[in-house]
């Protein structure tokens, strides 16, 4: 049990990025679950010789159709995530100069410098696209 405990303290910080990548997953599976849903009801409709609604053949083709079609518009999230991802790169960088957790300021500044670049390159891509981001 203590060697539990020494590594969830030594690596605690690795549920957030692994608890994104759960999310991200579990949303790719609804979408394909989604899609697979809407592709057996065209089918069922295509078996009985009928013709499917109006609304479910735009609706299969409503993603791709507002993804070409509207123009980026600025929403601010790019300077939110700029803002976050500074912020939190602050406050691993002092965590690990004071030491307040422990002594594990070297992990504090590899996450601090993480945080910082990813940071940055939201910087980088806001002012390459004016601060405007595609509609969702």
């Amino acid at each position: 049990m203590d060697g539990f405990v020494s590594l969830f303290s030594a690596y605690w910080w690795l549920l957030f990025p692994l608890g994104f990548f759960i999310a991200a997953g579990w949303s790719s599976l609804m979408r394909f679950k989604n899609t697979q849903a809407r592709l057996e009801l065209l089918k069922t409709y295509a078996a009985s010789g009928q013709e499917p609604p109006e609304a479910l053949l735009t609706d299969i083709d409503a993603p791709l159709a507002t993804y070409e079609t509207t123009q980026p518009r600025a929403n601010g999230a790019t300077g939110f995530l700029v803002t976050l991802f500074a912020g939190l790169a602050g406050v691993f960088a002092i965590l690990g100069y004071t030491g307040a957790l422990g002594s594990y300021d070297a992990e504090f500044y590899v996450v601090a410098a993480i945080l910082g670049v990813l940071a940055l390159a939201f910087l980088v891509s806001g002012v390459a696209t004016g601060g405007r981001a595609p509609r969702a």
